[in-house]
């Protein structure tokens, strides 16, 4: 037999898929030709991969899941935050307690939406650190201009400084907590998706 019929061969023959007197005549052809026998050795001998294996993607499939389940549930929990604000908001259109549940629920609510939508964009993050300091400083700066549109609204209810501290110290100290549950939250989004 010609060699090149043989190393067509030699890849049945070493899974035994080939007839027997097939693999006769390829073990007298290698125990002859130097050539045939090298290709034969190669192919036979153990394949050793040195390259770490690929993170299953089923488990990647999983977390992208679960991060989508979490983005749901904030958004989830921003409308309706947003939508108990409105409902109390119209429930005290004068007074002194006008604008109070626009400053301690709609403010904050819309900051957390809207800084929400930066999380479409993790992926154009370098780190997951960058990702959750941007959310945060999102929730901040939209809930500050939205502050001082509600200081310039509302301010010409109260009669003194410390009315208007106490009014919207409420406001702030809630803002404070939704930036830091924006980065902590933001952060484990990112790494549900994988993000160093």
């Amino acid at each position: 037999m010609e060699c090149n019929i043989i190393k067509d061969l030699i890849p049945l023959y070493i899974d035994s898929c080939c007839s027997k007197e097939s693999a006769q005549k390829i073990e007298e052809h290698i125990k002859i030709c130097d050539s045939c026998k090298r290709l034969y050795d190669e192919m036979s001998a153990p394949f050793e991969d040195s390259t770490p294996a690929e993170a299953p993607k089923v488990m990647s499939k999983l977390n992208e899941n679960k991060a989508s389940v979490l983005q749901s549930l904030l958004l989830f929990f921003s409308f309706a935050l947003l939508t108990l604000g409105v409902t109390l908001e119209n429930k005290t259109p004068f007074g002194l307690n006008n604008g109070y549940w626009a400053i301690t629920l709609i403010i904050p609510s819309t900051a957390l939406l809207l800084s929400l939508a930066n999380w479409y964009f993790v992926r154009s993050y370098k780190s997951r650190r960058s990702f959750s300091t941007s959310c945060l400083l999102a929730t901040l700066v939209i809930a500050s201009g939205a502050y001082i549109w509600a200081f310039l609204h509302y301010s010409f209810a109260f009669s003194t400084f410390i009315d208007v501290f106490s009014f919207f110290g409420i406001g702030v100290a809630i803002i404070l907590v939704f930036c830091i549950l924006s980065k902590l939250l933001s952060n484990r989004f990112a790494k549900m998706l994988g993000k160093e």
